[in-house]
């Protein structure tokens, strides 16, 4: 169900690739990320914690993370969903010595609103996927974009979008 769209994609809720020289030239945009999680009688707040494991052939690394989205409240929800984002990863822009890094895992943990950890009964990364965005990428953002405008028209609350993703296709 991870969209194809999705360069670096996986099973279960990591996903590991490689990172090439210039990945975090002046060009680099930030990272779409995207998470398939199932639920089963889902009555609790969630959010959805993207873990960025940096490593080096050195071993050198360094971790970052971001939210993908998530909501307060008790929502009841029986299905899977996908999660979608952009996380500009302005740190990993800013200062060079992320440039260093040839490899990174990104993990995708669900949490309550309180940083706590959901029981794997109640929902679970099923799948995940991640990109890596360019300014040179230009046709890609517009393709995401059609497909998010498409998939929402389908089917709104399959697909959530974050703050980021907003902000980028403001600017597009």
């Amino acid at each position: 169900m991870t969209p194809e769209w999705f360069s670096h994609q996986s099973l279960g809720s990591i996903v590991t690739f490689q990172l090439s020289s210039h990945w975090a030239n002046t060009k680099f945009l930030g990272f779409f990320l995207c998470a398939v999680i199932a639920f089963d009688s889902f009555k609790h707040s969630l959010q959805v914690k993207c873990t960025y494991h940096f490593h080096n052939e050195h071993g050198d690394s360094h971790d970052l993370y971001c939210y993908l989205h998530g909501w307060y409240g008790k929502k009841r929800i029986d299905s899977e969903h996908i999660f979608v984002g952009l996380n500009p990863c302005l740190v990993a822009k800013e200062n060079n010595m992320f440039s260093k890094y040839s490899e990174v895992l990104v993990e995708f943990q669900l949490e309550d609103m309180n940083g706590y950890l959901l029981p794997l009964d109640l929902c679970q990364v099923v799948e995940c996927g991640v990109r890596l965005l360019h300014a040179n990428d230009e046709d890609e953002i517009q393709r995401f974009h059609l497909i998010m405008l498409d998939s929402s028209r389908l089917c709104p609350s399959i697909f959530a979008m974050s703050y980021f993703q907003k902000m980028l296709f403001k600017l597009c």
